[in-house]
């Protein structure tokens, strides 16, 4: 079959790929200049260093994200844990690390929790309860609580808003990039299950070593090409054209007709409403798009003259900070002598309309409170990043839609599908390879010619 993926972001990707691989003939279509959607990285004109447009990390359950890495041969390209280990620095730069060890979960977290200083004893107790009644919480069960949010389920077990707030969003917040108080309990539940009650292994992150670009899009649209797919940028889909039930064709801004057996959206919500015809809008499941939010990420690049965190990564309690990411130090050049940070700041609704300037007279000097180092540092250079729609928000009670439509020859592909995973490189991954297995056992009535775009 000819197929158009529309949107050439990780979701577009990963389906891409998984088409190419089933012998099918592949069209990325992407209005921007480059491919990555979200996902991208570019070189910084005054360090002449690589810049990723916001920072991303993965843990070891997300298989379907390391084995598409490793289909496109970059999985070398990362750097990971053998088993989870994050640094916390409260305001005043006390560190405790949370580690897990070789044991049964949870008790793989216990030594490291039993010395963790940033909570009281009694709130490490209220932590140990929370986590408790979390595994006591079958699989099967999760979805029983999804019209709840987490942290009213916090609540109901027991935990503080102090709890919620220093260390079960310490959490949340990164992962599925909104706070207990607006995430599903389902949803919250399922990155606990997942991520690290698994096993002690679960939750070990991994960090790019390269830029997101050389990563994800680069590689896997050779991938495609390869395999007899291309790649179109800078092609804007206008409309996609819906009669009697199917798509006839899509139109770009340019004027251009472009005729497929097969289309895939791999667009955000709001994007996917505008390029559908009105009376497609109205129905299930694109009527119910509307009602998806969207969360901001905001991502703070330092250059310091010196090394200032001295790790990977860390955690903040207790601050504006929430996590900061030692680009040099990962990419492995420490030989430098200099330092590039990544301060990222999720669920960022607060920073989303911050300047620069203020965004630095904010959080410099509770970095620089945190990161003794930090303290006789110069700081060469800052950039700021905001990807003010960032991820969707699970929001209790969200139905997200699935990778088929009500349109015959119409799918979608992108996070916030029903993939079961929240708004992560996984879940973009595995709704790309749901939407190219779905088209796969789709059987077109009629077959076009090819189409190759100029």
């Amino acid at each position: 079959m000819n197929v158009a993926i529309i949107g050439a972001g990780l979701a577009g990707l990963a389906c891409g790929c998984e088409l190419a691989d089933a012998g099918h003939r592949v069209t990325l279509l992407e209005r921007r200049p480059w491919a990555g959607g979200k996902a991208y990285s570019f070189v910084d004109d005054e360090t002449g260093g690589t810049v990723d447009n916001g920072q991303h990390i993965f843990m070891t359950c997300t298989t379907a994200y390391i084995d598409f890495l490793r289909r496109i041969g970059t999985l070398h390209l990362t750097k990971r844990q053998r088993r989870l280990r994050v640094a916390v620095f409260d305001a005043q730069g006390r560190r405790s690390d949370l580690a897990a060890v070789p044991l049964p979960p949870p008790l793989h977290l216990l030594p490291s929790f039993a010395t963790y200083r940033h909570l009281s004893l009694a709130d490490r107790a209220r932590v140990a309860r929370g986590v408790t009644a979390i595994t006591r919480v079958s699989p099967d069960r999760r979805n029983d609580f999804d019209d709840v949010t987490f942290g009213d389920w916090l609540r109901g077990n027991g935990q503080s808003e102090s709890v919620v707030r220093d260390f079960w969003d310490l959490i949340v917040v990164p992962a599925l990039n909104c706070r207990s108080d607006d995430a599903s309990a389902a949803q919250a539940l399922f990155l606990f299950h997942e991520g690290f009650l698994a096993s002690a292994e679960s939750a070990a992150v991994g960090v790019p070593m390269a830029g997101l670009s050389q990563l994800h899009a680069e590689p896997a649209v050779r991938y495609i090409e390869s395999r007899g797919g291309q790649l179109v940028t800078r092609s804007a889909i206008e409309i996609i054209d819906v009669r009697d039930g199917r798509v006839e064709a899509i139109v770009t801004a340019a004027g251009e007709r472009l005729v497929f057996d097969a289309y895939i959206a791999a667009l955000p919500p709001a994007q996917l409403l505008g390029v559908l015809p009105e009376s497609s809008r109205a129905q299930p499941p694109f009527s119910s798009l509307n009602v998806i939010r969207m969360s901001p990420i905001v991502n703070l690049h330092l250059w310091f003259d010196r090394p200032v965190l001295g790790i990977d990564f860390a955690a903040f309690a207790g601050s504006d900070l929430q996590w900061a990411f030692n680009r040099t130090r990962i990419a492995g050049a420490e030989d430098s002598g200099e330092e590039h940070l990544v301060l990222s700041q999720s669920a960022a609704d607060r920073y989303a309309d911050l300047d620069k300037a203020q965004l630095l007279d904010l959080l410099m000097p509770q970095l620089r409170r945190a990161l003794p180092a930090a303290r006789s540092s110069h700081l060469m250079r800052s950039v700021l990043i905001k990807e003010p729609d960032a991820t969707f928000v699970p929001s209790p009670g969200l139905r997200r839609p699935g990778a088929a439509t009500p349109i015959e020859n119409l799918f979608l592909a992108g996070a916030y599908t029903d993939t079961g995973w929240p708004a992560t490189m996984e879940s973009a991954v595995r709704s790309g390879i749901q939407a190219a297995r779905t088209v796969a056992a789709w059987s077109p009535q009629t077959h076009p010619a090819p189409v190759t775009v100029a």
